[in-house]
């Protein structure tokens, strides 16, 4: 029996992401002939898949599956749409929630909140942006300078609406640690969120690239 077309559920996880298994041809709308919006590598310069953080799952009349997704790129909030065999799909359970007016994070697990921590956040002058990001990449010293991001930087989708670069990046914001711990809880970044080392190594190794990052104010 041919699956039924339309939207379809990929299953019970929490979230789902997309990881790129060759470059992936990015589309305005589910089918071969719409217009191409962005072409991404299989492949970050640090070696890791390209993730996307799947938003929608639709099967066309043809029976091939279309995935809308979050794009890692300006602006922030971009999607479209890329087919299923461009991508390897795996579910994510872990989900990180950052609320600016508290300063504070918390880390969920199948949608149960199971830790909460101080942050550092952006300056009334460079606001750490809101919206529904993912972890894109994990990176440690040496591939970061460990006094500007501690321990680990965990990249995400979104960008500084303030700065087009940070140093020599592009504008990208983190979670990443910091070694001036005393600050955290206050207004004190160019838009990335802080966290204390131990937080921040912790996240690391339990989120998945593709994890959802929900910032609120």
């Amino acid at each position: 029996m041919t699956p039924r077309a339309g939207r379809f559920q990929l299953g019970n996880a929490p979230a789902y992401v997309a990881l790129a298994t060759k470059d992936v041809t990015v589309r305005s709308r589910p089918g071969g002939k719409s217009d191409i919006v962005a072409v991404f590598p299989e492949e970050l310069p640090w070696g890791s898949p390209t993730p996307f953080l799947i938003d929608e799952a639709r099967r066309s009349a043809t029976g091939d599956t279309w995935l809308k997704v979050l794009l890692p790129r300006r602006p922030n909030g971009s999607s479209g749409w890329v087919q299923r065999d461009q991508v390897r799909i795996k579910p994510v359970t872990h989900e990180v929630v950052v609320d600016l007016s508290s300063r504070t994070a918390s880390l969920l697990r199948s949608r149960r909140k199971i830790r909460s921590f101080r942050v550092g956040v952006g300056t009334a002058g460079t606001p750490t942006p809101t919206g529904r990001f993912y972890v894109t990449v994990k990176l440690r010293p040496p591939q970061i300078s460990a006094a500007a991001y501690g321990a680990w930087a965990l990249g995400l989708s979104g960008y500084s609406e303030v700065h087009q670069t940070f140093g020599t990046g592009d504008g990208q914001i983190a979670l990443h640690g910091t070694y001036q711990p005393w600050k955290l809880g206050r207004p004190v970044s160019n838009g990335c969120v802080r966290m204390d080392n131990e937080t921040i190594s912790l996240l690391a190794e339990k989120l998945p690239l593709g994890t959802p990052v929900t910032i609120q104010a």
